[in-house]
Order: structure tokens, then C-alpha cells, then sequence
């Protein structure tokens, strides 16, 4: 087996109140959120143990808590995300987390319903 495995926490939704304009921190919006982990999961798969990789719910735990602190951007929350898995889960080696603002508060001007399908996303690595 590779020494290194891959921990991944795919399309999280929440709602919450990140954004630069008065609007976005009163009325909020929906984010989905991408978190990919590697790190060593040999110790792990041989002893069945929990101790031995790191909690998927930690790292949901640390992405829920970020988004639920309201900040101008959303690059903020994709570095206190990441700074915060280094701190608490130290086995991750490699970590990238993607943020998305599901309806950006910006319209086309030929076609709205674009809006709806039209997503502002972050990604940031350690």
C-alpha cells in the first residue's frame, strides 16, 4: 500500500455571511465547501483505530466553525480553515480546501437565470 491515503470531504453546504457588501452580511447566502486531506493512512488501514488518521469529523467540525464566523472574504475563511487543520489534525501533510459562493452577488445583464448557475469559488493549499 502507498504510504500516503487521501481523506476528502465533498460539496459541504452551509449557510452564512461572508461578504465585502452590508447586504451579504444581513442576508446571507448558501457556500459549498471542498476539503481534500493526504496524509499517512498505513497505520490506520493495518490497526482498524481511529487514532491512527485523522476524524473526518474534525475536519468537518473546524470547515463549520470558519464559515460560521462571518468574514469579508473568502479567502479569509479558506486560510483560518487551512491554519486551523494544521494546528489540530498535524498528521495532514497536504491539505486544499475550495470555497464556493453559490449565488455571487453580481448579475449578467442578457440572461439572470445565469445567476442561478453561477458560483464564485476560492481554492487554497497547504
Amino acid at each position: 500500500m502507498d504510504k500516503e491515503g487521501i481523506i476528502e470531504l465533498r460539496d459541504m453546504r452551509f449557510y452564512a455571511f461572508h461578504g465585502c457588501l452590508p447586504g451579504e452580511r444581513i442576508v446571507g447566502t448558501d457556500y459549498s465547501v471542498s476539503l481534500k486531506c493526504t496524509l499517512d493512512l498505513r497505520r490506520a488501514a493495518a490497526t482498524d483505530n481511529l487514532k491512527h488518521t485523522v476524524d473526518y469529523a474534525l475536519l468537518y467540525n473546524i470547515v463549520k466553525s470558519e464559515m460560521g464566523t462571518p468574514v469579508n472574504l473568502l479567502e479569509k475563511v479558506a486560510g483560518s480553515i487551512l491554519k486551523n487543520i494544521r494546528y489540530y489534525a498535524p498528521a495532514v501533510k497536504h491539505a486544499t480546501v475550495t470555497i464556493c459562493k453559490m449565488k455571487p452577488p453580481f448579475e449578467y445583464a442578457d440572461n439572470a437565470l445565469e445567476v442561478e448557475k453561477t458560483a464564485a469559488c476560492v481554492t487554497m493549499s497547504f
